[in-house]
């Protein structure tokens, strides 16, 4: 088999590319390391999630944990990948995002800007069909098929924090149709709702239970001209020429692939010239608790959103957010009948300063197919600073109700 394009990974991004490449008249093949999508089933009703179940949970035991021990990585090789799981929450990211770490170092500015990606942005929310309410001041206004307002107490007290900088407002979720019954455990999924309608077309070829074992570089042509994979339901390694390689496996699977991917031009791993790869392991700490306030406040079906304060009022990479739900499976119907209560679930997601030593290896065989089986190990760890910021996340949150009386 020859193709244009190979595709790695079926979530989202890939998702995304292949959809973007058959548009564009290419022959694409997308390689998938699950067999199957989790079984699901969700229910909305006027914009509320009645009921939904995913058949499998994700998986936590493709690691191994250095730094701090308690490091989980949730992963699944399924196709749509994270997106069966997902909360479908998608802000966009604020133009001053893509440089706020060059005030500590340069090597932090990212290399693309938000004018760059501003038109993907646009043309990829279209294809989500997203739902959010009011413009949210410090969220780039997205494009929005489906609108859905605070309820009204939430909307006076949106008004009174605003008024005391801190903005508040429907966060915009790719939840799907408001009213909807599928077979899928979230409302937009990049399987059932990108890839599988591209199944009948002619360009696209979906390998499954297909891991990618190797990109091949052409050191002639200076480009990707083949992929290697491991077909698991024969255990035969095959290989796919191609023009170009479109590596959308996860951050953890992608830097994996990019390490087992030796040659002659890079022995330590495709694009790996400066040891770059598998370095300054990122994440995104995130808390999850309960509030509890003075008054009965009506449940939120769609979450609301408190964005992160105004850039120089903190220290570079030091912001978080807050997105306030419901607390506990059997809310749903109580919300779908404007019920009240006095406590809400709030996750928090703040940032950390990337650390060199953060890293991402893999332990190295003769075999590639015993290499990629192999657990990868991640060393990371939350820093005083990273800590002392989600500390001051629930203090803002407390400051936050507290403007609005509450």
């Amino acid at each position: 088999m020859t193709t244009d394009v190979v595709v790695i990974g079926s979530g989202p991004c890939g998702a995304i590319a292949a959809h973007e490449l058959i548009e564009a008249g290419l022959d694409v093949t997308l390689l998938e390391a699950g067999r199957r999508a989790p079984g699901g089933v969700l229910l909305r009703v006027g914009g509320n999630t009645v009921f939904r179940w995913v058949s499998e949970p994700m998986r936590t035991d493709r690691h191994t944990a250095g730094g701090d021990p308690s490091t989980t990585w949730y992963s699944s090789l399924s196709l749509g990948g994270l997106s069966n799981y997902w909360t479908a929450a998608v802000p966009r990211m604020h133009p001053r995002d893509f440089d706020d770490g060059a005030a500590l170092d340069e090597r932090f500015r990212w290399p693309v800007t938000y004018d760059d990606l501003a038109p993907a942005y646009t043309h990829v929310e279209r294809l989500m069909g997203v739902t959010a309410g009011e413009p949210i001041d410090g969220v780039p206004r997205g494009e929005v098929r489906f609108h859905r307002a605070l309820p009204p107490d939430w909307r006076e007290l949106g008004a009174a924090m605003g008024s005391h900088g801190f903005p508040v407002g429907a966060v915009p979720m790719a939840t799907g149709s408001p009213t909807m019954a599928a077979r899928r455990p979230t409302g937009w999924n990049s399987y059932h709702c990108i890839v599988k309608p591209l199944l009948a077309r002619p360009g696209l070829h979906l390998l499954t239970g297909a891991r990618a074992l190797r990109i091949e570089h052409d050191a002639t042509a200076g480009a990707a001209r083949s992929v290697e994979y491991l077909d698991e339901a024969t255990g035969e390694v095959r290989r796919i020429p191609c023009r170009a390689v479109v590596v959308a496996a996860g951050a953890l699977d992608t830097t994996r692939l990019l390490l087992q991917s030796r040659s002659s031009d890079f022995p330590d791993g495709l694009g790996n010239a400066h040891g770059l790869v598998g370095r300054y392991l990122h994440d995104h700490p995130r808390e999850w608790w309960p509030a509890t306030f003075d008054r009965p406040l009506r449940l939120l079906a769609h979450p609301a959103y408190i964005a992160r304060p105004a850039y120089g009022d903190l220290d570079p990479l030091m912001a978080c957010s807050h997105t306030i739900g419901m607390v506990g499976a059997t809310t749903r119907i109580k919300a779908w009948a404007h019920g009240r209560s006095t406590r809400a679930g709030v996750q928090v997601f703040g940032t950390m300063v990337p650390q060199e030593d953060h890293t991402v290896t893999l332990e190295r065989f003769a075999d590639p197919v015993a290499e990629a089986m192999a657990p990868l190990q991640l060393v990371t760890s939350y820093d005083d600073q990273a800590r002392r910021n989600m500390l001051a996340a629930r203090r803002r949150f407390v400051e936050a109700f507290a403007a609005a009386g509450v």
